[in-house]
């Protein structure tokens, strides 16, 4: 599990951010996101689920310059509640050790046919077609790997990621921090995609997520009955 060591490594948001934050406000979202990350630490010291902190992930991979300006959009995030797991499964299209905390998460488990046959489908709606097959199957496995990991925790993700009230609306923070992953993925590989296209498509992903997981948990509570 991290230690206290690894919050005092982390430098905060990007410069550019800071300046659009007054400064109460700055300390504000600091300490929100101290707080949100000294929370999965204890989560993680009580599951030992990990062998790894995945709170100390997200604060290295914060602490990459390239990633920097993702401060707010991710300790955002961390502070709404969703599971550290599927934070992470956000990132793993960007970063190696998220990528392999969710390989180990997987691990030995198969990804099912719903849910290859939900990322395919949302694949063939998004604007994707000039992609290499490489760049599209590295994300269908991304969007296989979030769906995956989602349902192992369907309760938290859905009070997580639906906003209550009459409009069941989702919450704009991981859409938003999973399309702008997406956009630093393609332009790693000098493809540009208008942003917005990048962003219905994320919202896809979690519309299709959400409908997944409530067909979940109404599943189980069939069984319960």
């Amino acid at each position: 599990m991290a230690d206290q060591g690894d919050l005092e490594l982390f430098t905060g948001p990007a410069p550019s951010e800071k300046k659009e934050m007054g400064d109460e406000q700055f300390r504000d979202e600091m300490k929100r996101t101290q707080q949100a990350l000294k929370q999965l630490q204890q989560e993680e010291g009580q599951a030992k689920a990990h062998d790894n902190s995945l709170a100390a992930i997200i604060v290295q991979f914060l602490n990459q310059p390239q990633n920097t300006d993702l401060f707010l959009l991710v300790s955002r995030t961390v502070a709404q509640n969703l599971p550290s797991e599927l934070i992470i499964a956000i990132l793993s299209l960007v970063d190696r050790k998220a990528a392999k905390e969710v390989k180990g998460l997987l691990e030995g488990g198969e990804t099912s046919k719903k849910h290859k046959e939900t990322a395919l489908t949302l694949h063939q709606k998004a604007d994707f077609q000039a992609l290499s097959p490489e760049h599209k199957k590295a994300i269908d496995h991304w969007t296989q790997n979030m769906l995956q990991v989602a349902a192992k925790k369907p309760h938290r993700v859905l009070e997580s990621l639906v906003v209550a009230g009459p409009e069941r609306k989702l919450s704009p923070m991981p859409i938003q921090l999973s399309a702008f992953i997406l956009r630093n993925y393609l332009a790693g590989h000098q493809i540009d995609i208008e942003f917005q296209l990048l962003h219905d498509f994320m919202q896809g992903v979690f519309v299709e997520m959400v409908k997944n997981l409530e067909e979940q948990v109404k599943g189980q509570k069939q069984l319960e009955n």
